[in-house]
Parts: structure tokens; sequence; C-alpha cells
């Protein structure tokens, strides 16, 4: 399974000018919305890394806007094909299968223990109490799970299998991520800067 990453820390706010001029209306006002500039570099890059992703499937939609689902998913309605983005501090990750997947990308830091009775099962939590790489490794997981459902997070974690989803660990700028997808292959990253998507 191929996905495409780009690393946003550096884009600038005259950067940003170009990138959201090649976004369609929707695209653009979804990434507008954030309040830091790397938040809406991500937004936007995710959305060329998908644009790219599509354009290899289908030329024609590659330019299309993107209809948001009940739970929040974006599809293109009436495509033969399923996309997912995910983006984290900076990083962002898109993925595209002709069955429905989910993909998500966190970086890997200490968690609030408060937080992993929402992603990890009594049992996980034993593990994963003093261990934030496997903490995040099994967020990302169950989160993926919950984005190629399309009901998001909303639903309960905990019950969703977080089996027979590849993950890779990836580094960015001395920054750690544990990305993770429902692809039932091994993962292929190809990493663009933000310039390279135009």
């Amino acid at each position: 399974m191929k996905v495409l990453l780009a690393d946003c820390l550096g884009v600038t706010e005259s950067d940003l000018f170009a990138i959201f001029g090649a976004l369609p209306p929707g695209r653009r006002a979804y990434a507008a919305r954030y309040k830091k500039t790397v938040d809406r570099a991500t937004a936007a890059v995710g959305s060329l890394l998908v644009s790219r992703l599509i354009r290899e499937v289908n030329p024609a939609l590659a330019g299309a806007d993107w209809t948001i689902g009940e739970h929040g998913k974006p599809y293109l309605p009436g495509a033969p094909f399923h996309f997912s983005l995910s983006h984290a501090d900076g990083l962002c990750a898109a993925a595209l299968s002709s069955d429905p997947i989910g993909l998500d990308v966190e970086r890997i830091r200490p968690l609030r223990p408060a937080l992993l009775p929402r992603f990890c099962t009594p049992e996980e939590i034993e593990r994963v109490a003093h261990d934030p790489d496997l903490a995040v490794k099994i967020w990302t997981r169950r989160e993926a799970r919950a984005k190629q459902n399309g009901r998001g997070i909303g639903q309960k974690l905990t019950s969703l299998s977080s089996e027979g989803i590849a993950s890779v660990r990836i580094s960015a700028e001395g920054r750690d991520f544990w990305l993770s997808c429902t692809a039932d292959e091994p993962l292929e990253t190809v990493a663009f800067t933000p310039q390279e998507l135009l």
C-alpha cells in the first residue's frame, strides 16, 4: 500500500498562498479554518497528497472537491475508490484504495494516563503505561480502524480491532511518528515536499 507523506513544519504564510491557490474551494475553506500556519499547511497539503493519488487512478477527478460524510469522512461521490488522510504535528499522510481504508498518523510522545482508557483495553493499559511508543502505535491503529468504518472517533475505540493493520514508524526533522493504515499489505511511504505537490 502506497502512502504519501509531506512534512509541513517549515511552510510559511507566503508558501500557503501558492498552496491554497492549488485547492478547490471546499478544501481551501477547510484548511483556512485552522489558526496556526502549520495546521493550515498540513490540512492544505494533505488535500494535495490525496489529489496526487487520485490523479494516478483517474486524472479527470484529481481537481474535484470532496464531500464530507455524516461523521466527517471525506469522499468523492460516485468514485470507484476510497481515500484517507491524517495530519499531526506538521506531518500529513494520505492513502487511496479500492476498498474502504483508514489511515492515522500521530507523533510519539508521553500521553496523559487519563487518555489511555479511550483507546486501550485494560490489558493494553498495563502494557503501555510506561511505553509511549506502544501507546501511540495502538492509538493510531484504533483511529485508522475508526476512519475505515466511517464512524470516526466518536465510537467506542476499544471495541475496534487493532489487528490486521499495517504500521510503520516515521522520523521527520527530529520528530518520530507512528503511521497506521488498514491495508493488509506492507506500507510503502513516499515523501514529498509541499512545493513538489504544486
